[in-house]
């Protein structure tokens, strides 16, 4: 009886140290189950080192931007993280929705009624100079 709790107990380590445990456990946008990511996931890089993702979902009749820092980057630093839905439209880019925090490694922004527009999603991130890096999602037309 003991050999099905011992394997179980290995299956969750092996899928914990390949990455497919709780720390990378599909993203839900909070009042919003149903919404899907769109599109591609951008990358937020500091001295050649990705320290956040950011992503946009679609559903419940608005586009949701979300950023997660990475554990290598919120252990060790301090640092304010924003997020948007960027609107393009006629060749301008203006911001609608998101949210901003200081230490909060997953950080979902307001969602933004903008399924009829071309959108992308937006995040920054400080470091530890006080500058600021960025990163975004393909365009979603």
């Amino acid at each position: 009886m003991r050999k099905p709790i011992a394997i179980a107990a290995a299956l969750a380590a092996t899928l914990l140290s390949v990455g497919l445990g709780t720390a990378n456990a599909a993203e839900t946008v909070p009042g919003c189950a149903s919404a899907k990511q769109i599109g591609t996931t951008g990358h937020l890089k500091y001295n050649d080192k990705i320290i956040a993702s950011v992503k946009q979902f679609a559903g419940c009749g608005k586009n949701f931007p979300y950023t997660w820092v990475w554990d290598s980057y919120a252990q060790s630093d301090r640092y304010r993280v924003s997020n948007w839905i960027a609107v393009i439209e006629n060749g301008e880019e203006s911001p609608a929705g998101g949210g901003q925090a200081s230490m909060k490694q997953e950080l979902w922004g307001a969602g933004a009624a903008t399924l009829d527009k071309c959108t992308r999603a937006v995040s920054s991130v400080t470091t530890p100079d006080g500058k600021y890096v960025s990163g975004w999602t393909d365009l979603r037309c």
